[in-house]
């Protein structure tokens, strides 16, 4: 900034001659970063909060895409199971070939499977939610 300044002979600023730089007060002293226009212009958004506001939307974490990875494997595993289950029991029950007390052993195992699983996904659903 000195380059900017005119020196006269007594080695003191002249005022005549002084040209300011933007960021100068008239006491040649660097102004305060906090009276910027960027900062005082509420149209301006500054980068930092941009990218703040893209981070928290778009997470770049492995450990978030590989949540929702699991999230993603969880829901078709239970949708397959739910095919699958029903696929089952009804071919079984239409054919009747097993015995009724193997049906109701192989069966009950289903309902706790299924619940478990949809317990498990609503559980990584509300936390992915949340992060």
């Amino acid at each position: 900034h000195l380059s900017e300044l005119s020196i006269n002979s007594q080695g003191g600023p002249s005022v005549a001659n002084m040209t300011l730089s933007p960021n100068l007060s008239p006491d040649a002293k660097q102004s305060s970063p906090l009276v910027s226009p960027l900062l005082n212009d509420p149209s301006c958004i500054r980068a930092d909060d941009e990218e703040e506001v893209k981070r928290k939307r778009f997470p770049t974490e492995k450990s978030y895409f590989i949540a929702k990875e699991v999230a993603t494997t969880e829901r078709t595993y239970l949708k397959d199971l739910e095919v699958i289950t029903s696929w089952f029991q009804n071919a079984v029950n239409k054919e009747d070939c097993m015995p009724e007390t193997l049906k109701n052993l192989i069966f009950s195992n289903f309902e706790p499977l299924h619940k478990f699983h949809t317990g498990f996904l609503k559980e990584i659903e509300q936390r992915l939610a949340l992060w």
